[in-house]
């Protein structure tokens, strides 16, 4: 009974440490930006009435233009921490938003603006063919 027990004590030992050893490797994540879609789906709601070349996105304090031709990636965001994110239009704030990595499956993000709804939003990139950041 007594070996047992130890052995059972030391395959979770093993378990527990294989798993932090894992977590540990991987301490950044990545958001890749889609590209502004250039033409909006005619049945898309007036929310964010904005001109695709007036679009501007800040990821924790990092700012940048929306671009309409490519995927953009952002690297190197701490996967303990909460991000911000906030979207402009000309300069002013339309829409914000916060998330953890640990909300995801995966330390692969894509953000991207869904043009029917024209709302932004983050989901894995597995799951964005649209975000083609390498």
């Amino acid at each position: 009974m007594a070996m047992e027990m130890r052995t059972g004590q030391v395959a979770l030992i093993i378990i527990a440490v294989g798993g932090l050893g894992a977590s540990a490797d991987s301490h950044s994540g990545s958001v890749c930006i889609a590209p502004v879609p250039e033409t909006v789906d005619g049945r898309s709601a007036p929310g964010m009435a904005c001109g695709l070349d007036k679009l501007s996105l800040k990821i924790d304090g990092k700012a940048m233009a929306w671009s309409t031709k490519e995927s953009v990636k952002i690297e190197d965001l701490d996967v303990n921490v909460h991000h911000r994110v906030v979207v402009f239009c000309d300069g002013k704030p339309q829409q914000s938003f916060g998330f953890r990595f640990s909300d995801f499956k995966t330390a692969d993000l894509c953000l991207f603006l869904n043009d029917l709804y024209r709302t932004v939003q983050l989901s894995e990139v597995k799951r964005c063919p649209w975000c083609k950041c390498r």
